[in-house]
């Protein structure tokens, strides 16, 4: 599955004509991390090669170029919600339960959890999920920052569907442009961010779209976006 899923975003990332990329579970679970029977029966180094497929995977969704959504459809604990997290956003079932158990297995996240869910929810919010192992629902999810929005578990994947649509309708050279400012200008001092944000403007300047779009404000109607 690992592979899978690092082989099909590394795929999507190179088609020019996706607009955005959804990540979900099937039946009602999102995803519940690793099989604890398979972590106990492995050595470590079988364990550390497993740990390294999984973050792979994880890292290639996070490198989209493109907005994702995580279509939380049920639980997604510990690895499962290390995936969320690499997603641009997250629409999580009403009824799902988010957290991170591992240092209550006697380990740590280590698929990119630890960097990202701070980041996400503030340091001390994400020590306190951390080092609780505690889950915590959907609403209260919503309410620190983990998730974007809540619906019941049928609606789940049809609301991240109608939220990927509506940025498909967007400009595909600014979406991109705005999701590699967020993945990599993050920890960059205001200034610098500003630099390299003005860069990426420039080229967004002299692209067709730009055009279109002032074209289509004025003109009163939806713009065609080509992408160019």
């Amino acid at each position: 599955m690992a592979t899978a899923l690092r082989e099909t975003a590394e795929r999507a990332a190179g088609l020019e004509d996706v607009r955005c990329v959804i990540v979900t579970g099937s039946g009602t679970t999102f995803a519940a991390g690793a099989d604890l029977r398979e972590v106990e029966a492995a050595s470590t180094a079988e364990n550390l090669a497993y740990n390294a497929q999984l973050r792979a995977a994880v890292d290639a969704v996070a490198a989209l170029p493109v907005p994702s959504i995580a279509a939380v459809n049920g639980h997604a604990i510990g690895g499962g919600l290390e995936l969320a997290l690499a997603c641009t956003l997250r629409v999580a079932a009403a009824e799902a339960k988010l957290g991170m158990p591992e240092a209550r297995l006697g380990i740590i996240p280590a698929t990119g959890g630890l960097a990202r869910l701070p980041r996400l929810v503030g340091s001390a919010r994400a020590a306190k999920l951390l080092l609780t192992g505690d889950l915590v629902g959907a609403e209260e999810a919503r309410a620190i920052g983990l998730v974007d929005d809540v619906a019941p578990a049928a609606e789940v994947l049809p609301e991240a569907l109608k939220l990927a649509a509506r940025i498909a309708t967007a400009a595909p050279l600014s979406t991109r442009a705005i999701v590699e400012t967020l993945r990599a200008d993050a920890g960059l001092p205001v200034a610098e961010a500003n630099l390299r944000t003005e860069e990426r403007l420039a080229t967004l300047l002299d692209s067709a779209d730009r055009r279109e779009g002032a074209r289509a404000f004025l003109e009163r109607r939806d713009p065609d976006f080509t992408g160019s």
